[in-house]
């Protein structure tokens, strides 16, 4: 890629360039700040609640849709009994398919039972008294969790003197066990976002001073303009447990809230509470420009030996003056897995596609205004996104498996979707940016966790849940049908 843009820096080279900032941490060289008459802001829309993603539906909308596909079903006068066992062999099948798709919300929220959220506020689905008891308990467990996250940023704060903590934010996030903070750098006189998130037993790195230089050292070669860079990395003991802090610019919103149409000022809302409704599609022009720049960083990381972005979604997008820039990027080297994992790699045997089936689900969501619940989107949800028969033909071609190989990005790249898109961005940057210098203990690292990668099996499910979905050898067509209905019993 370097010899696409060597010819468009020389006449950038030839004025000299202008103001180089020194290569330190804290300071974003691709951040702009360009002028121009403030607009009015915008009322929000009343827009239509959306279709609940998967991860989204509850225990009882299950039972209730189940209910309905039984009482839908064709009875036979000739043979009852054959009938009732095929009802409960597909009650079963549909057991096995709702323990796969909501297993993982339900740990994570620490129910037996999964509940709703209403107002803020997790409930129980068992009724009476036990209810409430349930709700509030999740609630206080929910308030100490957070109470404990702040003292440990407390004491991190008072032992890091660069730093100042402003407030604890909400969870802006779906994940359930990070939390995010506004800290004050006192050096550059800037606002920082700081996220506190435990260590991961599936993390391949070792805690120690090394890899924390290596990581710094890693996010400071990785600058790119349509990359959100990674300030500050460093590891936090307290009570036994290992802590990963980051620190970041703050963007005020993401890609997410642009399909949803959050407010600016909004965007340290609750995540529960952003994404209630449904969104609306971007324009054409607005997904061609992004789309490309998402790829370009992408390329650029593949390129650098970094390994598969196994988490890119519309969330780990964030928007600074119309421009997307890829984030999020530490959690492919922590070991963590994203909320539409087991989705995204439900039909995969290899980790080197994933990035390219994410980049389609997050497309998708940019026209439809909603997220994908199934592994490639079926022809009622294409239809959905009909206004687009440029991005429904480069979906076609993302999710076009021949024995298990999918696209590449550069073959992603050259498609006529994103050909023609001006990348200014890429232009005004220093050419050293798309020649960065990568240490041979950062090289060690980054195979390492390939290697680590290339060795783990491929879906995060348990050999057990695993098996009985293959056993039901459903095909989309079957998946959007009965997420569907249980869409609109829990609507």
């Amino acid at each position: 890629m370097f010899n696409l843009y060597q010819s468009l820096n020389k006449k950038d080279e030839s004025d000299g360039q202008r103001g180089r900032e020194s290569e330190v941490t804290g300071h974003d060289r691709f951040c702009q700040h360009r002028s121009g008459h403030s607009s009015s802001r915008r009322r929000r829309r009343a827009v239509n609640r959306r279709t609940q993603s998967a991860t989204e539906l509850n225990a009882r909308a299950m039972m209730s849709a189940r209910g309905s596909l039984r009482r839908g079903r064709s009875v036979s006068t000739e043979d009852d009994e054959s009938e009732d066992d095929k009802g409960h062999q597909l009650a079963n099948k549909l057991d096995n398919l709702a323990k796969l798709l909501f297993s993982r919300v339900s740990a994570a929220r620490g129910y037996k039972d999964q509940g709703d959220i209403k107002n803020g506020r997790y409930t129980a689905l068992n009724h009476g008294s036990k209810a409430g008891e349930d709700g509030v308990e999740y609630v206080e467990m929910e308030k100490r969790s957070r109470d404990r996250a702040l003292s440990i940023c407390r004491d991190y704060i008072e032992k890091t003197p660069r730093f100042a903590l402003i407030k604890q934010l909400s969870n802006i996030g779906s994940r359930v066990d990070k939390y995010w903070f506004m800290v004050r750098d006192t050096s550059l006189k800037t606002d920082r976002l700081l996220t506190l998130v435990p260590l991961n037993r599936n993390c391949p790195l070792s805690v120690c001073p090394s890899t924390k230089d290596i990581l710094n050292n890693l996010f400071l070669a990785l600058q790119h303009p349509y990359i959100c860079p990674v300030f500050t990395v460093d590891f936090v003991e307290y009570e036994d447990q290992t802590y990963i802090v980051l620190v970041q610019p703050i963007n005020q919103g993401s890609l997410k809230d642009l399909i949803y149409s959050i407010e600016r000022n909004c965007w340290n809302e609750d995540w529960s509470h952003k994404y209630a409704s449904r969104g609306k599609g971007l324009t054409l022009p607005q997904v061609q420009r992004m789309g490309r720049q998402i790829l370009e960083a992408l390329i650029f990381l593949k390129e650098r030996g970094f390994p598969t972005v196994t988490h890119l979604h519309s969330g780990n997008v964030v928007i600074q003056n119309g421009v997307a820039r890829l984030a999020g990027l530490e959690n492919t080297l922590l070991g963590f897995t994203s909320r539409i994992h087991p989705i995204v790699t439900s039909r995969l045997t290899q980790s080197s596609s994933i990035d390219i089936i994410c980049f389609g689900h997050m497309l998708f969501e940019m026209c439809a205004g909603y997220e994908l619940c199934t592994f490639r989107p079926s022809a009622t949800q294409l239809s959905d996104i009909e206004i687009y028969p440029q991005v429904i033909r480069f979906l076609e071609l993302i999710f076009a498996e021949s024995d298990n190989h999918f696209a590449s990005i550069e073959e992603l790249l050259i498609h006529d979707l994103f050909r023609n898109i001006d990348l200014r961005e890429m232009r005004c940057a220093a050419v050293t940016v798309f020649r960065p210098t990568l240490t041979p203990s950062i090289m060690s690292l980054l195979d390492g966790i390939k290697r680590q990668d290339a060795g783990k099996r491929i879906a995060s499910v348990d050999s057990a849940d695993m098996t009985s979905l293959r056993s039901l050898e459903y095909d989309d067509s079957l998946l959007t049908q009965i997420y569907n209905e249980l869409s609109q019993t829990a609507l």
